[in-house]
């Protein structure tokens, strides 16, 4: 296995993308297969456990019981996240919040 330092913040916000089907899917569907396809199954395997962390994260907004419509909603969220995780792409904080704002609708 791959060690995690050698994750790149890159790697993390495509994998993001992938896993949630941002762009590529009607709701979000995440799927490690996606993972294990565009990264292989070691990387796959590293990288899962630190999007499940990240999204249990962005999670932790209270973007849901403060503001009026789902756009708002994931704007919030997105803004919080974004705050903590600077290194992490805008597509891939945009698709955990499309996640944030399904899951809570």
């Amino acid at each position: 296995m791959e060690p995690i330092e050698a994750l790149s913040p890159a790697e993390i916000s495509e994998a993001i993308v992938a896993w949630t089907g941002w762009g590529s899917s009607n709701w979000p569907d995440r799927d490690e297969l996606r993972l294990v396809e565009l990264f292989g199954e070691d990387k796959a395997l590293n990288l899962l456990p630190i999007l499940c962390r990240l999204e249990e994260e962005f999670f932790r907004s209270d973007a849901r019981f403060t503001v009026v419509n789902l756009a708002e909603m994931g704007d919030k969220a997105a803004a919080q996240f974004g705050q903590l995780h600077p290194e992490l792409t805008h597509d891939s904080i945009e698709a955990l919040a499309w996640c944030y704002s399904y899951d809570h609708k």
